[in-house]
């Protein structure tokens, strides 16, 4: 059976990037991963961080059970992910214990720098984590090295836009209309976060932005039946697989190329 193994900064970033994906790769038989680099401790203006990362833990784990999918957080914390040795070995230590052929990672153009040190974190650890001499414990134990390199595929940017308010583009645009009520329920279940972006970014309607991304998507999938899409770069630097994983998996129906060779 396939994995895919899909690692993101914070909880609820999987959802809004990429769960209609992982969506249709369970349908077609592929084993699901779902991971977080944090819990989320620092998304609530009210409760402690302790309190809110627990919270944010259960969302995490009951959006996963949705899909069927596992879950793991890697333990670090909000606002401190930054790429040195200590975190590649972390990283590579579960690439080593899903053993993917492929994973999903966030955009390196993103809104904020825990979504792309974590891209820039999958990318290295990916790469080590075949290599027998790389350790992931600095106490000797080691899970077995990857089999090989994964498919790594870069989601959607937050909101579609880089820093400077550009649209980010993608190469690879996944139709997934039939799995957009899965998707919502799965975001739906990060209940906590509705008051926090309120209270931070002035909006609550989490669910209908994330269906309006969607639409925005579509639009370049152009296709009258296609009302909602995510987007995809795969990375195609030395040594990681070039394969169209996504539509061999997926189908040319489902999946549009719109670049990237």
């Amino acid at each position: 059976m396939p994995k895919v193994l899909a690692l993101m900064a914070h909880p609820d970033d999987i959802e809004l990037t990429c769960a209609g994906t992982l969506a249709l790769l369970s349908a077609a038989g592929w084993q699901v991963h779902m991971a977080t680099m944090t819990a989320g401790d620092l998304g609530s203006s009210t409760l402690p961080r302790e309190d809110i990362a627990r919270v944010r833990l259960c969302e995490a784990q009951a959006s996963a059970a949705l899909l069927g999918a596992a879950y793991s957080c890697l333990g670090f914390d909000d606002l401190t992910i930054v790429y040195d040795v200590p975190s590649k070995r972390r990283v590579s230590l579960l690439l080593r214990e899903v053993q993917p052929d492929v994973v999903i990672a966030p955009s390196p153009l993103d809104y904020m720098a825990d979504h792309e040190e974590t891209a820039r974190l999958v990318r290295e650890a990916a790469f080590a984590s075949t290599m027998p001499n790389w350790r992931t414990f600095g106490n000797g134990f080691d899970p077995p090295p990857c089999h090989h390199l994964p498919v790594l595929l870069y989601a959607d940017a937050i909101g579609h836009v880089d820093h400077f308010g550009h649209r980010v583009p993608v190469a690879l645009i996944v139709d997934i209309t039939d799995r957009i009520d899965l998707k919502e329920s799965m975001l739906a279940a990060h209940e906590s976060q509705r008051a926090w972006l309120l209270a931070q970014h002035g909006e609550d309607d989490y669910l209908g932005w994330m269906r309006r991304c969607g639409r925005d998507r579509a639009r370049d999938f152009d296709h009258p039946a296609c009302a909602y899409a995510e987007g995809f770069v795969q990375h195609l630097g030395h040594g990681f697989p070039k394969d169209d994983i996504l539509t061999q998996a997926l189908g040319v129906a489902r999946v549009k190329r719109v670049g990237q060779g």
